[in-house]
């Protein structure tokens, strides 16, 4: 019993101490076996196309450094673009490509944010960064993108915020 409390005091301070996490059916807390980074800034996603494995926990680390909010959206890409940032996220509720693969955690350095099966975006503040661990297991091309209204009835999508996000 006491070299089982002593492993787990070691395996917390060895995952307190990398800042990584990925989530699994058990709930437990594990290293994510990869790792993607990507900047969100006016009006964009760097890179713009990122690629998973399917099946592979990933860690999407979203990092603003923009001046303003951001969202992070997945999703299937329309035929037809909504009309309007309402419309936008009645489409995105409906369909976001994260549900229903069992748990997904959005957490930042030592703090979980939130954890669920299914989440329809992802809001990081300027000069903040947030990661969303997750297992992809829907395999195909998703659109990535920011739905946040610019004002004067724009968005930062129609400014050109979207990309791509392809699983193998």
């Amino acid at each position: 019993m006491q070299r089982l409390v002593i492993w787990a005091m070691v395996a917390g301070a060895i995952l307190g101490l990398t800042g990584q996490a990925a989530a699994s059916h058990t709930g437990l807390l594990f290293g994510a076996s990869s790792r993607v980074t990507i900047a969100m800034r006016e009006w964009a996603f760097a890179p713009a196309v990122v690629t998973v494995e399917s099946g592979t926990a990933v860690d999407l680390v979203l990092e603003n450094t923009g001046s303003v909010s951001h969202v992070f959206m997945v999703y299937p890409k329309p035929q037809a673009p909504p009309k309007g940032v309402g419309a936008w996220y009645d489409y995105v509720l409906a369909r976001t490509y994260l549900q229903d693969m069992g748990e997904i955690l959005v957490h930042r350095r030592g703090d979980l944010v939130v954890t669920g099966t299914r989440i329809a975006e992802v809001g990081v503040e300027p000069g903040k960064r947030v990661t969303l661990t997750f297992t992809p297991t829907r395999r195909g091309t998703f659109e990535i993108g920011c739905h946040l209204a610019t004002g004067g009835g724009g968005s930062h999508y129609q400014a050109g915020m979207k990309g791509t996000l392809v699983v193998k």
